[in-house]
C-alpha cells in the first residue's frame, strides 16, 4: 500500500523527511539556499522567494530545527507504534 492512502506511513515519511532536511542543513547550511544571494538571506521577507522543491525542502529542514523536540517525541511515538502495530 502506498504511503499516501495510509496514514501511519505518511506520518512515518513525513517525519523521515524532516529530520532529513534538517540533518542535511546542519551538514550544510547554504544547502537550500544555493539560488539567493547575500541580500536575499539579509531581508526577513526573504522567505518568499524560496518556492519549488528548494523552497520546501528549506521550510522542512526549518521545522526541523526549531520544533526539535517536538519531531523528536514525534519519532518516539512512532517508533512505538511501528513497534507494537
Amino acid at each position: 500500500m502506498s504511503a499516501i492512502f495510509n496514514f501511519s506511513s505518511l506520518v512515518v515519511v513525513l517525519l523521515l523527511f524532516v529530520c532529513t532536511t534538517a540533518y542535511l542543513r546542519a551538514l550544510r547550511p547554504t544547502i537550500f539556499d544555493g539560488h539567493l544571494t547575500a541580500e536575499d538571506l539579509a531581508d526577513p521577507q526573504s522567505h518568499r522567494r524560496r518556492t519549488g522543491v528548494r523552497g520546501f525542502c528549506w521550510r522542512a529542514s526549518r521545522v526541523g530545527e526549531r520544533a526539535s523536540p517536538y519531531v523528536a517525541v514525534s519519532l518516539a511515538a512512532m517508533a512505538v507504534h511501528i513497534m507494537v502495530a
